[in-house]
């Protein structure tokens, strides 16, 4: 299980909060996992991810319109991705391919690192210095 650690902070509250819902969503990937990748927990899991991704990605984007963020596209690009590959996987478990936890639970885990803990980073002072908390 993954724990909310201040190396995952981004020092806004707001987007903070977001991530630590986005941890959960990886947490239960590894319970999944751990159940032998039960459909109906797999199903759970690309619907929080869709929830999230909408209601996140809005937050973060909304805020770099606002604010004039100059890498909007670059990082509303990564965005888009995201929700591809999690609509990709919903159409195989349509499909009635339910191995696809461990895809799932890589993605996720990859996304942490890779988007969270760096590509959020960049819009950080933007945000800061337009008086977003």
């Amino acid at each position: 299980m993954i724990e909310w650690d201040e190396k995952y902070s981004v020092g806004l509250s707001t987007i903070d909060e977001e991530h630590k819902k986005f941890i959960a969503i990886i947490n239960k990937a590894i319970v999944t996992k751990e159940h032998n990748d039960k459909p109906e927990e797999i199903r759970e899991i690309l619907y929080e991810m869709i929830k999230y991704a909408l209601n996140h990605f809005a937050t973060e984007e909304a805020n770099m319109i606002k604010f004039n963020f100059p890498d909007y596209q670059s990082h509303r690009n990564e965005h888009l991705d995201f929700t591809d590959k999690t609509v990709s996987m919903i159409n195989k478990v349509i499909k009635g391919d339910y191995n696809v936890a461990n895809q799932i639970l890589g993605y996720l885990k990859q996304w942490l690192v890779n988007h969270i803990q760096g590509t959020d980073r960049k819009y950080v002072d933007c945000f800061i210095k337009n008086g977003f908390k």
